[in-house]
């Protein structure tokens, strides 16, 4: 259901992040150093199915309102709850945002760019099962496909009809994209108002079979393994990081915490949204959604 859903959204509001800003100071993987790779892969946004309460407790949160731009949006067949940062953004739901059915509660699915013309085609992803190669008329996209259908990670490239009509910009085989290529600028510009900057981290709970294949998915397009302990597998892009914390109890993929950078540093503050907690110091904000794994 998710990854029709992402079909159905590819048309809209889409971003790509490769900030080239300060790393934070905190809540990064150890080891990491703020920059490991230059592969020109980059976070473009991220989709959560929240609980209700949740869902509802984050569009009428007074620090939220102060923490990022943010809009609720009603779009043809569904209404979402955006977060928007200067090259990323989060994109937040609840289970009956769709027009026509219901969705569960803790669904999410990560969304990559490259930043070169003919990425994907470079990448040695063929002939494994797990991964999905498709292309429309604006995007090529290679998926991470697991058990019963679930898709929880994918990496859309702009095809050169879309590019075009978008930026209105002529494309060429070697053409390096620039992050506004992908971001809409009517979004993007607010965000230097508020305390959010970016997303540069991802933590997710999974079981064993989802931690290799999707270190297996995240290594091919170019992120790096920078640690493997303690049951954390943790993957890096530049100042961008991914982090999988293994649970035998978890199904399918889920999102533990969003890491993300602030525009100024802040003092220590946490903030109770429904079901979730937000955590800020410093140039950072953590941004939890389950309990420790």
């Amino acid at each position: 259901m998710i990854r029709n859903i992402l079909i159905y959204l590819s048309c809209t509001l889409l971003s790509v992040a490769c900030s080239s800003e300060g790393t934070a100071k905190s809540d990064t993987p150890a080891g990491n150093g703020g920059s490991t790779n230059a592969a020109p892969i980059c976070f473009n946004h991220t989709l959560l199915i929240l609980d209700s309460a949740t869902y509802h407790a984050a569009v009428n949160s007074a620090f939220i309102k102060k923490f990022a731009y943010s809009q609720e949006r009603q779009l043809k067949g569904y209404k979402g709850f955006y977060l928007f940062g200067k090259t990323n953004y989060i994109e937040l739901f609840h289970p009956k945002s769709f027009d026509g059915h219901v969705e569960e509660a803790g669904g999410m699915w990560i969304n990559l760019a490259p930043l070169k013309a003919n990425y994907l085609r470079s990448l040695d992803w063929e002939g494994r099962d797990h991964f999905n190669y498709g292309s429309d008329d604006q995007y090529h996209d290679l998926s991470l496909i697991l058990k019963d259908s679930i898709n929880p990670i994918s990496t859309w490239e702009m095809t050169k009809e879309h590019y075009e009509n978008w930026t209105h910009k002529k494309y060429n085989d070697s053409l390096d994209f620039l992050p506004v290529d992908y971001y809409s600028q009517q979004d993007s510009d607010p965000s230097s108002n508020y305390a959010m900057n970016d997303v540069i981290g991802i933590a997710l709970i999974t079981n064993h079979s989802d931690n290799l294949a999707m270190t297996d998915y995240l290594t091919t397009v170019g992120f790096q393994i920078v640690s493997d302990k303690g049951g954390v597998t943790t993957l890096a892009n530049n100042d961008q990081f991914i982090e999988l914390h293994g649970s035998e109890d978890q199904r399918s993929p889920a999102i533990y915490k969003y890491i993300i950078r602030l525009n100024e540093p802040v003092r220590p503050m946490e903030e109770i949204i429904g079901n979730s907690r937000s955590q800020c110091e410093g140039e950072t904000a953590t941004w939890y959604f389950l309990e420790r794994p």
